[in-house]
Parts: structure tokens; C-alpha cells; sequence
């Protein structure tokens, strides 16, 4: 899901309607059911995407997206990951991780992305950032597996980043 990806890097989304354009952070631009379920974005309802801008930053590099799937239907992902690394030596200078499949939009924490700031590369401090991320999920019993499947997947989608595993 592009969503997931554009999630972690802070795109824009830029959209035009009678009332003119305007650009939406990618971050505002998906809602939660909340009193409104029937509303999956933030677009009125005469607005379109025009265009998406990505900032630039030293992601490009070290990144991955992996997409999780259950062997009997190949059409949904149970979890999903973009992860976005830059390094300084053998430490991170910055780092993107989105999850998609584990809420109504695009999950992200900028908490457990700062805990990777200057952190060394190693599969130790990846397990601290995805507890981090996940904190607080809370499973209904048919999805509880997705917890620790997300936080594995955000481990190896690090780690196949960085190209160490």
C-alpha cells in the first residue's frame, strides 16, 4: 500500500477543488472511523489529488517495504512495513517506519524513530524501536497475532534495509 511507504516519508498531498488547492500533510490526510467511519481521508467531497511531493532527506539509501500476506488469500496484507534509514558511520542519523494493516490509517510514532537517532546499527536496538511503535496495541483475540507479527516485521524490514539480513 503506497500509503504505508508515503507515511514514512513525510509526503504532501496536494489537492485542487471549488474552493482552490491545497496541500495536506500525508500524516492529516487519512482519518480514524471515529464519528465519521464512512470517511477513509480528510479530501471534501469535491476535492481530487493533483500531485504528491516527497521532502527531500538522505533516505534514499536504506530503505525497504515488506508486505506480510496470509498464505490462503494473497489479496490483503496482515502487516506491512516501510522503513527508511540514514546513517552516519555505523549509527543512525535518521530513520522513517510506518506500519500499514495494524489500524484505519497508517500507523507511525515518532518516538520510536527518535530512540533510533544515534543509536548503533543493530538488530537489539530495531526490537526496542518496534515496542516502541507498537506500545499500547491492543488485539480482539481473531487479530492478536498481528502484534508480535508487527513488531517482527519491523525488525527484518530494518535489518533487509541496511542490508544485514
Amino acid at each position: 500500500d503506497m500509503a504505508v511507504a508515503l507515511t514514512a516519508l513525510d509526503a504532501v498531498v496536494n489537492v485542487t477543488g471549488s474552493d482552490g488547492d491545497r496541500n495536506i500533510p500525508i500524516g492529516e490526510f487519512h482519518r480514524l472511523p471515529g464519528d465519521t467511519p464512512q470517511l477513509d481521508t480528510n479530501l471534501q467531497q469535491d476535492e481530487l489529488v493533483t500531485s504528491i511531493d516527497l521532502p527531500p532527506n538522505g533516505l534514499s539509501k536504506h530503505y525497504m517495504y515488506l508486505k506480510l500476506r496470509d498464505r490462503p488469500s494473497y489479496a490483503f496484507a496482515l502487516v506491512s512495513v516501510a522503513a527508511a534509514v540514514e546513517l552516519d558511520g555505523d549509527h543512525v542519523k535518521d530513520a522513517r517506519i510506518a506500519l500499514g494493516g495494524v489500524a484505519h490509517k497508517p500507523w507511525r510514532r515518532l518516538e520510536a524513530e527518535n530512540f533510533l537517532k544515534g543509536k548503533d546499527v543493530r538488530e537489539e536496538n530495531f526490537r526496542q524501536a518496534a515496542e516502541i511503535l507498537i506500545e499500547g496495541a491492543k488485539g480482539y483475540g481473531h487479530n492478536t497475532f498481528k502484534i508480535e507479527l508487527a513488531k517482527r516485521a519491523i525488525v527484518r524490514a530494518l535489518k533487509q534495509a541496511l542490508n544485514i539480513g
